[in-house]
């Protein structure tokens, strides 16, 4: 008579790719939260330079240092994925990680644009660039 209790079942070959690329890209994904909120915050600022007409340059900064560091990402994970067989290369995880990347980029590229935008204005306006004035706080 057969032990059923230690028989294990056979793991489909779709979860084996699934589980392959969860291990390449799961700890990218525990930045790309971080990265996105950064972004976003900074496109938020960019919005806001853009419309005062003057650009504050720790912020470009930032974006730069963001943008430099999600594009290492995106050099690596495709480096990574033409080692890896083709189909965890070309499955949902690594996919989503790589749009992702991408979006966090595009939006990096679009507040640059932005910063670049107000540092114009600021230059037209013969203003100086400085840091946004602190919010008055009313009570």
């Amino acid at each position: 008579m057969l032990d059923e209790s230690h028989r294990q079942r056979a793991m489909r070959p779709e979860v084996r790719i699934s589980r392959e690329a969860l291990q390449v890209v799961q700890p990218i994904n525990r930045r790309i939260g971080e990265w996105q909120a950064r972004a976003a915050h900074l496109a938020a600022l960019g919005q806001r330079a853009a419309l005062t007409g003057c650009v504050y340059p720790h912020l470009r900064d930032d974006a730069e240092t963001l943008k430099a560091a999600v594009g290492e990402e995106v050099q690596a994970l495709a480096q990574v994925a033409q080692e890896l067989p083709p189909a965890v290369a070309h499955s949902n995880r690594i996919e989503d990680t790589q749009r992702a990347l991408a979006g966090i980029a595009a939006c990096i590229e679009r507040t640059l644009a932005l910063f670049e935008e107000g540092g114009a204005s600021c230059r037209r306006a013969g203003a100086p660039p400085g840091r946004f004035p602190s919010p008055a706080i009313k009570g």
